[in-house]
């Protein structure tokens, strides 16, 4: 009998499902004094009706997603930290040449503590992440616990290709007073590419570097609110064969937030920024409200700033994005869930480059036992770009079915 992904892609899921209903009976978390080893694996399966993320033809496919993590949580006198990694594979039934295993990882350390010891009131905060993926994501669900790079999740989808995205950042501050901190942060992006899955093959990925400095004070005016005032300064480089560009900006910003009660809290940025070398001023800032309730956890916010483009053209893009989540617990073992996102990316100056999506997800998430769950979802999503007068446009839609388990 010929080889098949399909007969390979089932008795691997069941298996692998098997595997982790065997596992729960188990906690193999290992803690020892204040650091734990946290071992975890989702299996799932899904209907994907554009796995290549482009218009036209029949793109449809059956996908199978396996992916093994662990996180090392360590918390001491001067240094808290977090390390973890993993990896994520997915078998294709139609298209098996889209197999693939992908690595990923990260770092987080809060140095506060030890810093505090050299200078009094000083603090410091330090992270970074790598992601590797054939299939870089427009959006990321909020909470997700994502690796992909803020500036890259923005509601372009490019074609699919071979990508690696890094972030790395740095966050500093120092007290000047029980109400006065002065806060300081480095940011620095990067998302390279490989090899694409689509055509046309060339003039449509840009290595991206995008590279953010904030500095300003942070005012506590009261026990409800807090005031911020930004100065912020980016620069992206773009890289493509031979060939490269780019732009930076810097601007400034106002900032509000206000905890109205234990449960509701809204935050308001507002300023403005100029882009060069075209000398072009643009407005920046965003609004978001949060409400935690007794059974419900809902949150709306709006985001528009200057951020680059590493799809079609590199150039430098006003990105505006909205998104509203809501998470509804129906019972202590049931929860149902909607994820929202719309974007709009323009170029700057107009006419050259647009881009504009939006993404909806609804889901259920059933409590199977202390360290396991399932996950049922629908999505719908739809991108449209538009480059040098050429319209593009394609849809999307997945229905996933999952397992995970974390030893917690």
């Amino acid at each position: 009998m010929a080889w098949s992904p399909k007969l390979f892609a089932r008795p691997l899921a069941v298996a692998m499902a098997g595997t982790i209903a065997t596992m729960t009976l188990t906690t193999p978390r290992l803690a020892h004094g204040d650091t734990r080893l946290v071992p975890s694996i989702a299996v799932s399966e899904r209907y994907d009706s554009n796995v290549f993320f482009v218009p036209g033809g029949n793109r449809e496919d059956y996908v199978t997603n396996i992916s093994p993590q662990v996180k090392v949580d360590h918390k001491g006198r001067l240094i808290e930290g977090t390390v973890q990694g993993g990896a994520t594979g997915e078998v294709y039934v139609k298209n098996p040449g889209l197999n693939y295993i992908a690595l990923n990882g990260g770092v987080t350390l809060n140095l506060d503590n030890a810093v505090a010891q050299l200078v009094r009131g000083a603090g410091l905060k330090v992270s970074d992440t790598f992601y590797f993926t054939p299939q870089a994501p427009a959006f990321v669900a909020p909470g997700s616990g994502s690796q992909v790079s803020e500036a890259f999740v923005r509601g372009i989808q490019a074609g699919r290709a071979n990508s690696l995205t890094n972030a790395g950042s740095a966050i500093g501050s120092y007290s000047l007073s029980p109400r006065v901190d002065l806060q300081a942060t480095y940011l620095h992006q990067k998302i390279h590419f490989g090899t694409t899955f689509v055509s046309p093959t060339t003039g449509q990925f840009f290595n991206t570097t995008f590279q953010t400095v904030t500095a300003g004070p942070q005012l506590k005016v009261s026990p409800l609110d807090r005031a911020t005032l930004t100065y912020q300064y980016q620069q992206a480089d773009f890289s493509q064969g031979g060939g490269s560009g780019g732009f930076h900006t810097h601007g400034g910003s106002m900032g509000w937030t206000r905890a109205f009660t234990p449960i509701l809290t809204a935050n308001v940025t507002g300023g403005m920024t100029v882009i060069e070398p075209s000398n072009r001023v643009q407005y920046q800032g965003g609004v978001s409200v949060e409400g935690k309730f007794q059974n419900t956890d809902a949150s709306l916010s709006y985001s528009r700033g200057v951020y680059p483009s590493f799809f079609n053209t590199g150039l430098p893009l006003l990105s505006q994005v909205v998104t509203a989540t809501v998470s509804h617990r129906v019972t202590a073992l049931l929860t149902v869930t909607a994820n929202g996102n719309y974007a709009k990316n323009e170029s700057v100056p107009a006419g050259t480059l647009a881009f504009e999506s939006y993404w909806v997800t609804v889901g259920l998430n059933y409590k199977v036992s202390r360290i396991l769950n399932a996950t049922l979802s629908y999505t719908n999503s739809e991108y449209k770009s538009q480059s040098s007068g050429q319209l593009s446009r394609f849809d999307r839609n997945m229905v996933m079915i999952g397992l995970t388990a974390e030893w917690n």
